[in-house]
């Protein structure tokens, strides 16, 4: 078992940002939040993201660093003045900042019917390995904590803090994940998803447990068999046995979903503001991957590794 450790510093509740500590923010994914401290709900996060993680300071404005994962190296809080956001190259206007330390890998977007969204998003290439991990979780947190998320350019040249593109995540973007045993046939998974995502069909499959189901430029529920070498989000760790997960149920947006009225029809959008698209979209998918769970017995996580706890499932436990 992987033991994870939590070093405290001494530190000042404003710590100067030196060298190093300016280095550090530089070449990492980097969580940012305005407004007052959130530390005591940061720490409760990554609790519920990785249980293992022997997360503790910070609450009292600490600075310090813990291994939050393999590979990754969880530091701050750090406090951002002007002076501060402009030595770590940090855009203008957070008071807080969080790294996740790994080491950095990128690969090349290939070309494909999204690839331009995807260059959009990471100019100079998609994150892997241990960065992926230290990027989908300062995302997943910017999300819950309205925050920002900073992914490092891929070269070593010096940007200006102004240069320096912060992502505030889009609900378009969520995805929720149903961890379960053997999957569904695809017609029985239809069945019980027609009314919380009517007009599911078939288009696709590779197997009877890896399959796909969608309806045109709205929803996709993509059906895959677990496998070993899988990455297994940190939160499901404690859970997991020989044989479980089994299958992995993927619920997602498609992009044109929240883009236009007429794919809501049944929601009864058409000339919806887009942010109440957003959010329409992702509570309809958010409630039928609740229905899943609950029908198969899966754990339901969302696309960054966080669970997905209901205030039902708070009333159950």
């Amino acid at each position: 078992m992987t033991t994870w450790t939590w070093f405290r510093h001494r530190s000042t509740a404003s710590p100067p940002l030196g060298g190093d500590t300016a280095a550090v923010l530089r070449s990492s994914p980097v969580l940012l939040l305005a407004g007052p401290p959130a530390d005591v709900m940061v720490n409760r996060l990554l609790r519920t993201w990785n249980p293992r993680a022997q997360v503790g300071g910070g609450a009292d404005g600490t600075l310090g660093s813990c291994a939050i994962a393999d590979g990754v190296r969880w530091v701050g809080p750090f406090r951002l003045g002007a002076v501060g956001a402009a030595e770590a190259g940090l855009p203008l206007g957070w008071s807080t900042a969080y790294a996740a330390q790994a080491e950095r890998r990128r690969m090349r977007v290939p070309d494909g019917l999204a690839a331009a969204e995807v260059r959009e998003r990471y100019p100079d290439g998609i994150p892997v390995g241990a960065e992926a991990v230290a990027w989908s979780l300062v995302t997943g947190l910017a999300r819950r904590l309205d925050g920002a998320a900073r992914l490092p350019a891929g070269d070593r040249r010096p940007r200006n803090a102004g240069s320096v593109v912060a992502q505030r995540p889009e609900l378009r973007q969520n995805t929720y994940c149903v961890y379960g045993n053997q999957a569904l046939p695809w017609s029985v998974l239809c069945s019980l998803l027609a009314l919380s995502l009517p007009g599911l069909d078939l288009n696709g499959a590779l197997a009877d447990n890896d399959y796909c189901l969608d309806r045109t430029d709205t929803f996709e529920v993509r059906v895959e068999p677990f496998r070993e070498g899988d990455f297994l989000p940190y939160a499901l760790r404690p859970r997991a046995t020989e044989g479980w997960p089994c299958t992995v149920y993927r619920f997602r947006c498609l992009s044109r979903a929240t883009r236009t009225g007429a794919a809501h029809a049944d929601l009864q959008l058409r000339g919806a503001p887009h942010a109440d698209l957003q959010l329409r979209a992702d509570v309809q998918l958010r409630a039928a991957a609740l229905e899943l769970a609950d029908v198969v017995g899966g754990a339901l996580l969302d696309g960054e590794g966080f669970p997905v706890i209901t205030e039902l499932a708070r009333q159950r436990r």
